[in-house]
């Protein structure tokens, strides 16, 4: 009879993502699988799209920001921003919900959707162009020819920076004693010296002295 510790525990099912996934979290797995059709795009087209992914309500994948913020973002200028909006409005990935105007000093922000139905549509194709390429360089010379499957990578949750997840030190053994600073050390030496050889009365009483005749002249 097979115990348990016979049976392997079977791996855990990959993650699969759908259009209820946080925006970030598509974006993110987007960008892990080789961005698909988008990596054949310029770099600003990219860059605006993470940019997106990070001003956007997660759920509803709307974001109301204008170019020149966006171009701040992605750090590329505002013409750039313009022009890689434009690419991802033709390829339907963002959609314009209500065009920026400028009113006097102040400019209204422009409504945005980044379609995350086309992100999820992208990630099957951009999965299998990832294995694609990582078994041809796999057998290049040098490379790994046994590699069978080097996309399978599972994910893992960020840790929180509000919980410490470093391990915690170990207690220290009951026979070891912490070795003493230098500091330390000198002061318990001076301080063994000073036992040793302790002042003379006279000496204790001739410091007196001239301390309270100091105290007497600076009172004259």
């Amino acid at each position: 009879m097979a115990t348990a510790d016979d049976i392997s525990a079977p791996p855990p099912p990959p993650v699969r993502l759908n259009a209820h996934a946080p925006l970030w979290r598509l974006v993110d797995a987007l960008a892990a699988a080789g961005w698909g059709d988008l990596r054949d795009a310029p770099q600003s087209v990219r860059s605006y799209l993470l940019a997106l992914a990070r001003l956007a309500d997660p759920r509803t994948a709307v974001v109301e920001t204008t170019d020149a913020q966006a171009a701040e973002r992605a750090g590329v200028s505002v013409r750039t921003v313009i022009r890689a909006r434009r690419w991802l409005q033709h390829r339907g990935v963002v959609v314009m919900l209500r065009r920026g105007a400028r009113q006097g000093l102040r400019g209204v922000p422009s409504l945005l959707r980044v379609t995350k139905r086309v992100l999820v549509a992208l990630l099957p194709a951009s999965r299998c162009a990832k294995d694609a390429r990582a078994r041809r360089r796999a057998a290049r010379p040098g490379g790994a020819p046994g590699l069978r499957v080097p996309n399978l990578t599972r994910w893992q949750a960020f840790p929180s920076w509000r919980r410490n997840t470093a391990p915690p030190a170990a207690p220290p053994s009951a026979g070891a004693r912490r070795r003493p600073a230098p500091v330390q050390a000198r002061q318990r030496a001076a301080a063994a010296a000073a036992s040793a050889h302790p002042p003379r009365a006279a000496t204790i009483a001739a410091a007196r002295a001239a301390v309270r005749s100091l105290s007497v002249a600076e009172g004259g």
